[in-house]
């Protein structure tokens, strides 16, 4: 199979999901071609051109007349993905494909709807533009012959909210950039079993910040819990506000680095950690995720802490291969962090069962087959 990943797509630190999903494919075998024209330069840049419909437009016709020109060049391919954040880049290949049809895969990922109206409160749901943005999303599920998402629940929401019919989504997990367990990973206290270990437990965060991911639980939890140390590295649009309220309430018992980190140091900061946080946020969208920095725990053979949702529970057994907390109680992460620094054993636990779902569920292996067999019925 031949494969063309097409569009203006997000990649780079904070974006794991295209690059993912591109080597999953050709660790099975399928030969992928990329035909990329950048759009956005970062979190905060996007942010900035949801918020003015002209700046946006006029980044998207540079793009796609770049895009047009690649796209000629690449020649014949059976199968066209149209790559997260593709939906407006769905009409242009779909345009460009009028001669040679092909079929064409939206990766969806996210509503960009949901995440602008629901989750980052950007729009309101009344305005033109959120009604434009709305009918926009609508019209690429429903021309897409196949739709790629995260989880079951964001195919739920997704085949509900817009009226696709729900066989057309095929959920496919994020995956993670680190693709190894960790060779060595530190202790993590008395369940980990190695002495002193308890003195260097921490509870590690990376992310970029978005209301989804539930920063302000994290710092609620620290601050009722001074014996935790936490360690927050990232950056993003609520970075300041964040770093603010960390220096307001004195919490001696949070570092935080705003930073993106690339992949190598991320590894080496996972593997110190004695728990990875996951996301903790009181948004829907936030129960519909399970977002790249749990993916990173779990692949690379560590502890994960996040919180008890629906998306969560299509991944994770609480207890087994991750501990799941109240998304309404801050003080369930504390109690989870000192159960996971103090119980005996548990660490351990653990770590095999993140090896294990690791390996199982979103390997590049594990991934590539789902890949290569969800779309086989549309090729010709």
């Amino acid at each position: 199979m031949r494969v063309l990943w097409f569009g203006t797509y997000s990649v780079g630190p904070g974006y794991p999901r295209n690059t993912v999903l591109m080597e999953s494919l050709r660790s099975a075998g399928v030969e992928v071609a990329e035909c990329h024209a950048p759009l956005f330069g970062g979190a905060a840049d996007k942010v900035a051109a949801a918020r003015s419909p002209l700046r946006w437009g006029l980044r998207a016709a540079a793009a796609w007349a770049r895009l047009a020109l690649k796209f000629h060049r690449a020649g014949p391919r059976d199968l066209v993905v149209v790559g997260y954040t593709g939906h407006f880049d769905l009409f242009l290949a779909r345009a460009l494909s009028v001669v040679r049809r092909r079929p064409l895969v939206l990766d969806a990922f996210l509503s960009p709807y949901d995440t602008a109206v629901g989750d980052r409160k950007l729009l309101a749901p009344e305005s033109r533009t959120a009604r434009a943005l709305f009918r926009v999303e609508r019209a690429a599920l429903r021309s897409a012959d196949l739709v790629l998402t995260d989880t079951a629940a964001h195919a739920d929401f997704m085949a509900g909210t817009f009226g696709v019919p729900r066989r057309r989504f095929v959920p496919v997990p994020v995956g993670s950039l680190v693709t190894a367990p960790m060779a060595a990973p530190v202790p993590v206290g008395a369940g980990g079993g190695g002495p002193g270990a308890a003195e260097d437990f921490h509870a590690f965060f990376c992310g970029s910040f978005v209301p989804l991911q539930g920063v302000p639980y994290i710092l609620d939890a620290a601050a009722g819990a001074p014996d935790l140390a936490f360690r927050l590295v990232g950056d993003g649009p609520d970075g300041p506000v964040v770093e603010e309220e960390v220096r307001r309430r004195a919490m001696a018992n949070v570092t935080l680095e705003r930073r993106f980190i690339p992949k190598d140091e991320l590894e080496r900061r996972l593997a110190a950690a004695g728990a990875v946080l996951g996301v903790f946020g009181s948004t829907p969208k936030a129960a519909r995720v399970v977002p790249c920095k749990v993916y990173d725990g779990l692949a690379a053979g560590l502890p994960v802490v996040t919180a008890r949702t629906p998306a969560a529970e299509e991944l994770l057994t609480h207890g087994r291969d991750a501990l799941l907390v109240d998304r309404r109680d801050p003080a369930s992460l504390a109690a989870a962090l000192r159960r996971l620094r103090d119980e005996p054993g548990l660490g351990d636990r653990l770590r095999e069962g993140a090896r294990r779902i690791a390996r199982e569920r979103f390997s590049r292996e594990a991934l590539g087959l789902r890949l290569r067999g969800a779309p086989q019925e549309l090729v010709p």
